[in-house]
């Protein structure tokens, strides 16, 4: 095993580590937004947990931000389509189908930091310098992209089907 393979080695073992505690956070904040139906709590608590976890992973490198995205965005990413869009993805969406989308959308997300390496896009000046601004909007596309992922992947296993207010159903 030479260098590349070994530093390769820990990012895996880094990304899949981080995996695992997006799902222990998962699953505590499933409990609590299963338990409540006031809906500022339901939108309130995945933003201030993305927001804690920008605030801890902020003064890294923009590839270490999106490995740390996946312990609080990723998460929140598939909590917010269920219970702060309910209307359209249903009330009663499961725990295990929110986890199999969480497990899917981490996946995805554990190769974004090979694409922005891979693409170059990390050493674009705006990005490598670390600076709040440009971690802050690498961690927003970072969001958008996650919850934009967890709404096709409810849709596309058309576990929430889309219901339309006023709409009678066939």
């Amino acid at each position: 095993m030479d260098v590349v393979d070994g530093f390769l080695f820990l990012v895996i073992l880094l990304e899949i580590i981080a995996c695992l505690m997006g799902v222990v956070l998962l699953s505590f904040v499933y409990a609590v937004l299963s338990r409540t139906k006031n809906r500022m709590i339901r939108f309130g608590l995945p933003a201030l947990v993305m927001a804690a976890g920008f605030v801890l992973f902020m003064p890294g490198d923009a590839p270490m931000l999106l490995v740390g995205a996946l312990i609080s965005v990723v998460p929140m990413a598939v909590l917010i389509p269920p219970f702060v869009f309910s209307g359209w993805f249903g009330e009663g969406v499961r725990f295990t189908r929110i986890l199999i989308c969480g497990i899917l959308v981490s996946v995805i997300g554990a190769f974004l930091p090979f694409f922005l390496v891979w693409s170059g896009l990390s050493m674009v000046p705006a990005i490598y310098w670390h600076t709040p601004l440009s971690n802050g909007l690498v961690y927003l596309c970072v969001i958008a992209l996650d919850v934009g992922l967890a709404a096709m992947v409810y849709r596309g296993l058309k576990w929430g089907g889309i219901r339309y207010p006023g709409r009678i159903s066939e």
